[in-house]
């Protein structure tokens, strides 16, 4: 698997720990780093942080925008992609899309995400993901 830079690393941390913004803000440096395929995955998670951040602001209907161009970029690539499981990813995002749709509370939705975001496999980076949620 090919080493996921420092800022993936940083920003899949700040997720798994609920800290939102931060993730999004680390999504984003390495999206603006990026110049190869990786850049719209780096994309696709920045979105998935910053619905996640709307969420946590009772604002459901944002979030649900970020949450759906999340879905678009993540349609163009494979099944897995760095180590990470996109269908996986797909499949929660539309959950959540369909749970803001029906009107679920945000902190429902909050709750709701099941896996945190992390490669299948340790990244071969001295730094190591932290699992906790």
């Amino acid at each position: 698997m090919s080493q996921l830079p420092k800022t993936v690393i940083q920003g899949l941390q700040a997720f798994n720990q609920g800290k939102y913004y931060a993730a999004h803000e680390h999504f984003e440096d390495a999206w603006r780093a990026s110049e190869d395929d990786t850049r719209e995955f780096y994309r696709a998670l920045l979105h998935i942080s910053g619905g996640f951040y709307r969420l946590t602001q009772n604002r459901p209907g944002a979030a649900r925008k970020f949450f759906a161009r999340a879905l678009h970029w993540l349609q163009y690539f494979p099944d897995s992609f760095l180590g990470f499981n996109i269908d996986a990813l797909k499949s929660q995002l539309s959950t959540s899309i369909h749970s803001i749709d029906a009107g679920h509370p945000p902190d429902t939705l909050l709750k709701e995400w099941a896996d945190p975001i992390q490669p299948a496999e340790e990244t071969e980076n001295d730094e190591t993901i932290d699992h906790r949620l």
